[in-house]
């Protein structure tokens, strides 16, 4: 039983260690005309927590795009202030991801948002949750909402929101329309 335990345990830190790596793992170029292939990717190891605890905050469904129109903006423009305007911005040192919270870091806004949105209509398939680094080079989260019109970006670092290309971001790996699973860049 020990030894079962120790392998248990040794498993456990091998997935913690590999889980970033394979977050960022670069897409793969196919041939001479540069054709890209998404690359799987495992989800962040909190993200696996979060969802066993949560199960109805990683639910699916719905569409994978939305269509784009003012009403859309304005809901996810209102989406994004108030959770951006009532969350504080506080590192939590395990890394713990947490929906509902007044306080956390960019994974806890990008849980709140998902959820408000979700609550005021738009497909949970349309929302994906995608992981890049700040101007600075630090690792942030940020929520994408894919739309007819392209991939919006909601940011606890702005207050508008923005397409993918305004937000300057280089998305390193992102959820798919089931947040479970995860792809690279």
């Amino acid at each position: 039983m020990k030894m079962f335990k120790s392998a248990v345990i040794a498993t456990a830190f091998a997935l913690v260690a590999a889980a970033p790596a394979a977050a960022y793992a670069p897409q793969v170029s196919l041939g001479e005309l540069g054709a890209r292939a998404q690359v799987a990717a495992i989800a962040p190891l909190q993200m696996q927590f979060f969802c066993a605890s949560n199960p109805q905050e990683c639910r699916t469904g719905g569409k994978s795009q939305v269509r784009m129109s003012s009403d859309l903006l304005a809901v996810l423009q209102q989406v994004n202030s108030h959770v951006n305007r009532t969350m504080v911005p506080r590192a939590d040192g395990t890394d713990r991801w947490t929906v509902g919270a007044t306080a956390g870091d960019c994974e806890d806004y990008v849980l709140n948002k998902r959820r408000m949105l979700i609550r005021n209509g738009v497909s949970a398939g349309s929302l994906r949750i995608a992981y890049t680094k700040t101007r600075a080079g630090a690792p942030h989260a940020v929520l994408v909402v894919r739309t007819s019109q392209g991939d919006l970006v909601l940011d606890n670092l702005s207050n508008t929101v923005k397409t993918l290309a305004q937000s300057g971001y280089r998305i390193r790996s992102m959820s798919s329309s089931d947040p479970t699973r995860w792809t690279a860049g």
